[in-house]
């Protein structure tokens, strides 16, 4: 479990410690010179700050990959299949790392959950846009806590239907004609 959370926590603190290199350069340089340039005096002070809000910044980022890991975890090792049926998903106009943020309304229910609905903006790919249009998603849920995430491992692919194209029944009878 100690790995687990320094593998959620190491990643996101690197980064911006690395991507955040003025803080540490400031920092340097003001240790460095100390004052014994005129007009340097804010280079101590600066990189200091700056330094303590990325090593702040890596630590909530962790912590929330951590947590989310943790949920994920804990459902896929107690929570129970359920099925999800989609009532509405409305686009939120805001792409993260270039996926769509969705506003998703989702009616759940199984054999071991009593049905509820909920509300949820989640970050879906692309090419699991067209799951949506189904309108059923298998789902992973805690019967207690209701805490819930779509289990897409267990999503059948979509296999798309080309106008004018013949459907998927009917290609095996084809190919049995012309053998």
């Amino acid at each position: 479990m100690l790995f687990r959370s320094i593998g959620s926590f190491l990643p996101p603190v690197l980064f911006l410690l690395l991507c955040g290199v003025v803080g540490p350069i400031f920092l340097v340089m003001g240790l460095a010179i100390g004052g014994e340039e005129p007009g340097s005096g804010w280079l101590l002070p600066t990189g200091i700050g700056i330094t303590v809000l990325d090593l702040v910044i890596g630590v909530l980022v962790g912590r929330g990959r951590y947590r989310s890991a943790k949920k994920l975890y804990r459902l896929r090792s107690n929570g129970r299949p359920a099925r999800a049926q989609v009532l509405s998903f409305d686009p939120t106009n805001v792409r993260i790392n270039d996926q769509p943020l969705l506003k998703l309304r989702l009616r759940i229910h199984g054999d071991d959950v009593a049905p509820f609905e909920v509300e949820s903006r989640t970050v879906i790919s692309d090419f699991r846009m067209p799951l949506l249009y189904t309108g059923d998603l298998p789902v992973l849920v805690d019967p207690e806590s209701r805490e819930w995430e779509i289990d897409w491992d267990s999503a059948g692919p979509i296999t798309p239907v080309l106008p004018g194209a013949p459907s998927a029944a009917v290609l095996p009878q084809i190919g049995r004609a012309h053998v």
